[in-house]
């Protein structure tokens, strides 16, 4: 009886075991419980549908739950199906015999799904302000989603929950239909605690990575922290919202090849608005190219831009504040130097520092005549500030080249890129014709002190008596009105020409030179004497008169050769329309290349020759010429000499281009001495003025270094040649 018992015993143990482990390895299949947990899902949701294969219990013997599973139930919100891989939950057996049926966990794994139907579904239980708008900006991607989910005893969530899952191909249109793509990346969620990592994404051909993303839930804030980087990606300025634009796209005209490294947090609360927000960024831009005419008169050579190259970059950004610090290698017309730069925002305000070793690259100061050549060692800082409200304060710029100083302090400028004011300025540089020019520029109010010992004042002569009014240096400022006191010991308008005490007033209005004396000396003692005076019908009238011209004819460069004479300089200008007359007395030429050729081609060796020695003398040269739109038009040159004598017109252009024709007639004085003689004059010289007498014609035309001549020697006088040497005659008799 007792061995029968154990058997059994034995037999139904062995049974148990059997079943148990059946039970925990293969498990037991079920649908009995399908329609009712369908109907009770129902019940609580009508939007909600589930359609359940069967239950599958396995025996977790470790802590002996039952595990509930079912595979690829169909679940459809609102028709719109949420595909699901399984879904599992434990009962404890302890459950089970007290006739709990409460759940206590459930795991539920997904295949992938159109995020915006699961976020429809979660919105359905759980609607915020975060949810609608990510419902508005997504649109596009999938996402596959593993959790665990507690519950209390009352079927409520606890807020241990556990959240894994994987986002692919994500598509976000942000303001302005700007575009985020192609998002891949990986999160952990756990109570309040979000983990983004692995994050890859496209914004406008910038390839974007993250290693990791914290997001904490405070409650009435989310914290973030993290890192996002890109690799070397081409962006396409055109691309850009509006607000790079404005200030980027404007500024370099081509695309930024970048890659960068970003350390980042900020706090978002739950009306979308941001706050604390830090970042750090390293960056590096292989190329910018930024372009302005102003470089022109700066760098020889210049063409169209300037590349900053090899561009490293550090910001440090802190509630709308920032720092920035950069270096890079700076391209001019393909010499390359070293400049380092910062810029700092606080508030509406923005300080900056730029600092340019210029070794490679040459430099222009046109107004003083001063070159730093290449392979010269040199410096540029620039410092000042900027506001929003497009006000531009330099407060200093400082060049500085072996002895050579340009120092200039406080200058104000536009939102139009032009010079309000400046303060002081000072200059002490060797010039090109190797001259010292000291300079002291001082702002008294709204008037300018300028004073100097010794200054080379070659081009600024030009800029004022001989430019065109549209390249003229006040057109750096905006609407200049005030009056320049010039105090100058010693102007050199040439190398070899001064002035000596030179006292000038200038009254300038609306960036034109409305009244200018000037008085001084040269060096021989001789006068110049120059007015510039503006009338009631807005003409400026310009005259120049001095008994030692030659210093100022030489800045006409078809005139070559001048020695000696008296100069009587008269002109009209309004509206960029210049009318002028020149003249000039008792001179002579030589080493004139043009006219040498000129008058060998015309049989007139002894002329010639008198030409490349001791000169050809002129009793009085007059030249009536005018100036529009960049072209010079000579309505008429006539010359009066005992030698020759010479009748001509032509034009030069803005490019050079010289073209003149014309009449030369030798021994003018013969003329005269024949057509004194009775009944022979008549004959030879004619009755009527310009028949009888025989010259020269000739056409000059081409670029100063490469004139073409060519004559007819050959040709009756024209009635005006005539004409023109009888009122001469007349004066000097």
């Amino acid at each position: 009886m007792v061995k029968r018992f154990i058997q059994i015993t034995l037999f139904l143990i062995l049974l148990f075991i059997i079943f148990l482990t059946y039970l925990s390895t293969y498990g037991v299949s079920t649908d009995k419980f399908n329609k009712l947990i369908s109907e009770k899902i129902s019940e609580r949701d009508k939007y909600l549908e589930i359609d359940l294969n069967k239950i599958k219990i396995f025996l977790n013997i470790n802590n002996f739950n039952f595990e509930l599973k079912t595979n690829n139930p169909k679940v459809f919100f609102k028709n719109k199906e949420i595909k699901i891989k399984s879904i599992s939950t434990d009962l404890p057996l302890k459950n089970l015999i007290l006739q709990k049926m409460n759940l206590e966990e459930v795991k539920i794994l997904t295949h992938k799904n159109k995020i915006q139907n699961l976020i429809e579904v979660i919105r359905a239980y759980k609607n915020n302000p975060q949810l609608f708008i990510l419902n508005k900006i997504i649109k596009d991607g999938f996402i596959e989603i593993e959790s665990k989910i507690n519950f209390n005893e009352d079927g409520s969530i606890k807020n241990n929950y556990l959240v894994d899952g994987n986002i692919e191909n994500l598509k976000i249109e942000l303001l302005n239909k700007n575009i985020i793509e192609n998002v891949n990346l990986s999160f952990l969620i756990r109570e309040n605690n979000y983990l983004i990592y692995n994050l890859s994404s496209f914004y406008k051909t910038v390839k974007i990575k993250s290693n990791q993303i914290k997001i904490i839930n405070n409650g009435n804030s989310y914290n973030f922290e993290g890192d996002i980087s890109n690799q070397k990606s081409k962006l396409n300025l055109s691309k850009l919202p509006d607000i790079f634009n404005k200030n980027i796209r404007n500024i370099f005209k081509e695309d930024l090849t970048i890659y960068s490294n970003n350390k980042f947090n900020f706090s978002l609360n739950k009306k979308i608005k941001f706050s604390d927000i830090n970042i750090q960024s390293k960056i590096t831009l292989e190329e910018l190219q930024y372009s302005n005419d102003i470089f022109k008169q700066f760098f020889p050579g210049y063409k169209k831009d300037i590349r900053f190259e090899n561009n490293s970059i550090t910001i440090d950004y802190n509630n709308g504040d920032y720092q920035i610090n950069g270096k890079s290698k700076i391209n001019i017309n393909g010499d390359i130097d070293d400049a380092n730069y910062s810029l700092k925002k606080i508030k509406n305000d923005f300080f900056y520092n730029f600092n340019l070793e210029l070794i490679n690259s040459a430099v222009n100061f046109k107004i003083l005549n001063y070159t730093k050549n290449k392979d010269d060692k040199s410096s540029l800082e620039l410092k000042g500030k900027y506001s929003t409200s497009r006000k531009i304060d330099l407060e200093k710029i400082r060049f500085i080249h072996d002895k050579n100083l340009i120092d200039i302090e406080n200058i104000k400028i536009n939102s139009n890129k032009k010079i309000k004011s400046i303060d002081n300025i000072k200059v002490s540089v060797f010039n090109n014709n190797d001259k010292l020019s000291k300079l002291n520029i001082k702002k008294d109010k709204k008037n300018y002190l300028i004073k100097s010992k010794i200054f080379d004042g070659t081009k600024l002569v030009d800029e004022i008596l001989f430019s065109e009014e549209e390249s003229n240096f006040l057109n750096f400022f905006d609407n200049l009105n005030s009056t320049l006191l010039i105090k100058i010991d010693t102007a050199y308008l040439s190398k070899e020409d001064y002035l000596t005490s030179l006292n000038t007033k200038i009254t300038i209005k609306n960036n034109q030179i409305f009244d200018l004396n000037l008085s001084s000396k040269f060096s021989n003692n001789e006068e110049l004497k120059v007015s510039i005076k503006t009338n009631q019908n807005k003409e400026k009238i310009t005259t120049v008169f001095t008994n030692y011209a030659k210093p100022l004819v030489k800045k006409y460069k078809f005139i070559k050769g001048f020695d000696g004479g008296a100069l009587d300089f008269y002109s009209v200008s309004k509206d960029k329309k210049i009318n002028s007359n020149l003249k000039l007395y008792d001179f002579k030429l030589n080493e004139v290349p043009a006219l040498t050729k000129l008058l060998t081609l015309a049989s007139l060796q002894g002329i010639a020759d008198l030409l490349t020695g001791e000169g050809i003398r002129f009793n009085e040269f007059e030249m009536k010429f005018n100036k529009d739109k960049g072209l010079m038009t000579i309505e008429e040159i006539y010359s009066l000499g005992p030698s020759i004598s010479v009748l001509m017109d032509g034009y030069v252009q803005k490019d050079g281009l010289i073209s003149l024709r014309g009449t030369l007639v030798p021994a003018t004085t013969i003329n005269k001495a024949i057509g004194s003689i009775p009944l022979l004059g008549d004959i030879l010289v004619g009755k009527k003025v310009g028949e009888g007498v025989f010259g020269v014609s000739f056409k000059v035309k081409g670029y100063p270094k490469d004139l073409k001549t060519s004559v007819n020697p050959i040709k009756t006088l024209t009635p005006r040649f005539i004409t023109r040497t009888l009122e001469k005659l007349k004066k000097t008799n």
